[in-house]
């Protein structure tokens, strides 16, 4: 959106990406000098404050009887420190938490109280969890943020912990709330008598709950949402969820009990699928300063915090840092100097990150509705392939394939990849269908469409773009499975001279090709694999583990199995190969840019909204060993070749280098060019002749 019509429009949230600092105060905190907490904020050049207002504490002298108001308050303190924020030009967003209430006013209020399997509430150090459907958050959270946006001229309010919260701070689990609010609600909604109980996504009543929640949450805030902007229309609405949202917040943080190592693209992945998906919102990623709940007083790895921060900013996204606590009270502060240089050369060279258009041909969706059959690991096997093969590609979420605009929106895109998709409707089915016919590339993995929208399995492929005809049967992970590379697949899959083989150990849909379509890859049996003289296979069947298929003026690649979560557990190099052969040799995607580095540099590309520019991103992940985050070895001579579409450049510079950089165009017209080195990140900005 143009800047000045968001002025006018005060959206000041879509104006450009701001540079946020959330410090989560506790109750201490109020304590602070109002001055030396705005002056904390300023070596980071920050431009939007987001801190604690109300909720489980208020740090104003609220008015409300059933808001527990800090008892170490003295002064207002969010009166105070909003008004020195305004005065340095800085946005206010008022934090607010609803998902828990202190004893003293939530014992006398049973009815408002989120109950367990057992019937108990959860009391976590004087804070009692309150369910979504009761009173307190359907109906009183609201006077608390009207009450806040009446009071002060905040610029948005944001809701932490929204939904339904079935496990404490020490990740203990409590399970599906079974409170009445929330029995008499589903019951409304979908006629059972009684709440499922255990969380089973074969249970038809569990799947009916999971679109309760769905439904429930979207409806919960849209009323915060519109209550909000009754009382000031430009207060911006910031949320993990795209209901009633302004600006789509979401996180990238570290937990003690998950599988490891860390998906270090979590960052890019996020507002890439937000900007990819809704228009008119803005989106703000937070680099989490602290390890998890119990670690909060301690720092990740400094170079974790700033690949973070660095993946934001190549985006086009808002930067965002969140501490515990206040910038100027932290007990591992190795990180700040990081985080002020990133903030501070994103001051500086704003213009250059604000008002971008995607440059990517591809587009990688999703799977949020089927993620309970372990698609998110599909998923993130095939960004990682994908990422390092220097792909580039937008993300988009799943939900949108349900909304009048999703033909629209796909046919940006030259080819699509489907990671194990399985709960589409049937109308995403036919938006899918509609694209290839149409003259799009369809890349789907595992059982992508093989389910209905509430996970009812239907036992065959509904995409009848894909060429499968039947699933014969579906072979559970066994070991010692594989597919074996003939030579009439050779013939079609380009680099395999060395490699004849790729094992499987997953879920395998047998199914038959249609009439008329490409099928490769021959499926092995379970075999021998030891002792080691017993090891090797003698059955190698026709079976396929790729089919290809033309539809209309487009063509579809099925695997039907899930090659994403392979890579995603074990990376190997014959998964990652055969992406890159079905992309490029089955559906005859060529990539508009191409670059030679290493598979730790990410490449993000995109143009200026007027056309007078191709920035070129490079961000290097090098850092990473196992669980560790170092400083990235500095990457030398990156050579990098870029369709221009017949346009005509007339300077090239490295950003953050400053520096100029010598450039040649080939007998195509194409751009060739390289840069010297690059250490965490660096945006080549190629200036374009009108």
């Amino acid at each position: 959106m143009n800047p000045t019509r968001c002025s006018e429009m005060n959206k000041w949230w879509l104006e450009k990406p701001m540079r946020l600092i959330q410090t989560n105060l506790r109750e201490i905190d109020v304590q602070t000098d109002p001055d030396e907490f705005i002056g904390s904020l300023k070596p980071f050049a920050a431009d939007v404050l987001l801190l604690n207002v109300g909720g489980i504490v208020a740090n104003y002298p609220t008015e409300l009887a059933f808001q527990y108001r800090n008892p170490l308050l003295v002064n207002d303190f969010v009166g105070e420190i909003l008004q020195r924020a305004h005065a340095e030009g800085m946005r206010v967003i008022a934090r607010f938490d609803f998902s828990r209430l202190n004893e003293a006013i939530a014992l006398s209020h049973p009815e408002w109280l989120y109950r367990s399997l057992e019937g108990g509430i959860v009391n976590y150090n004087g804070q009692v969890h309150t369910c979504l459907n009761g009173f307190y958050q359907q109906d009183y959270s609201i006077q608390m943020m009207t009450e806040a946006a009446s009071r002060y001229p905040i610029d948005g309010v944001f809701i932490n912990m929204h939904g339904y919260v079935t496990r404490d701070y020490s990740y203990n689990y409590y399970g599906i709330c079974q409170c009445e609010n929330c029995r008499v609600r589903f019951h409304g909604m979908f006629g059972h008598d009684s709440l499922p109980r255990k969380e089973d996504s074969s249970d038809p009543v569990y799947r009916d709950y999971e679109t309760f929640k769905q439904v429930t949450i979207g409806e919960l805030f849209r009323r915060r949402s519109q209550a909000v902007k009754a009382v000031n229309e430009h207060i911006a609405i910031c949320n993990y969820t795209p209901e009633g949202t302004d600006i789509f917040r979401l996180e990238s943080n570290t937990g003690i009990d998950r599988q490891l190592p860390e998906f270090n693209f979590s960052a890019s992945q996020h507002v890439s699928m937000v900007m990819n998906s809704w228009e008119q919102m803005a989106v703000s990623n937070s680099a989490v300063h602290f390890v998890d709940f119990a670690m909060r007083h301690s720092a990740v790895s400094p170079h974790h915090t700033a690949a973070r921060l660095a993946q934001d900013l190549v985006h086009g996204a808002w930067l965002d840092y969140y501490v515990i606590g206040t910038l100027g009270n932290q007990d591992d502060r190795l990180c700040m100097e990081a985080v002020k240089d990133i903030y501070t050369f994103h001051r500086d060279n704003e213009q250059y990150y604000t008002q971008l258009q995607s440059h990517a041909d591809l587009c990688l969706i999703y799977p949020d509705s089927s993620s309970y059959y372990g698609s998110i690991k599909e998923f993130q096997g095939l960004y990682r392939m994908l990422s390092e093969q220097h792909v580039l590609f937008d993300v988009v979420h799943d939900s949108v394939l349900n909304e009048p605009r999703a033909e629209a929106l796909l046919r940006r895109y030259k080819a699509v990849v489907l990671p194990d998709a399985r709960n589409l409707s049937e109308t995403a089915c036919s938006v899918l269908d509609s694209y290839v016919q149409a003259g799009g590339k369809l890349l789907a993995t595992g059982g992508s469409s093989t389910c209905s929208e509430n996970g009812t399995s239907l036992g065959a492929y509904r995409l009848a773009s894909l060429g499968a005809d039947a699933i014969e049967e579906t072979h559970p992970r066994k070991q010692g499975t594989y597919f074996r590379i003939r030579p009439q697949d050779k013939e079609k899959l380009r680099g395999f001279e060395p490699l004849d083989i790729v094992y499987l150990y997953d879920e395998f849909f047998q199914v038959r090709a249609k009439a008329g379509s490409d099928s490769l890859l021959g499926y092995i049996p379970p075999c021998m694999f030891g002792p080691p003289e017993k090891c090797y296979y003698t059955t190698v069947t026709d079976i396929p583990g790729l089919i290809a298929q033309d539809y209309g003026q487009g063509r579809t690649a099925l695997l039907p199995w899930t090659i994403g979560r392979h890579y995603e557990k074990l990376s190997s190099h014959g998964h990652s190969q055969l992406i890159a052969a079905a992309l490029q040799d089955l559906l005859g995607h060529e990539p508009g840019i191409q670059v030679s580095a290493s598979p730790t540099v990410k490449l993000v590309a995109h143009t200026s909204e007027d056309g007078s520019r191709l920035l070129l991103h490079f961000v290097n992940l090098s850092g990473q060993l196992g669980t560790a985050f170092h400083a990235p070895l500095p990457m030398r001579g990156i050579e990098v070749s870029a369709n221009l579409l017949g346009r005509q450049p007339h300077s090239v510079h490295a950003l953050k280098a400053k520096t100029a950089l010598p450039y040649r165009l080939d007998s195509t017209g194409r751009i060739l060019l390289e840069l010297p080195e690059l250490e965490l990140f660096e945006t080549i900005v190629v200036e374009l002749n009108s």
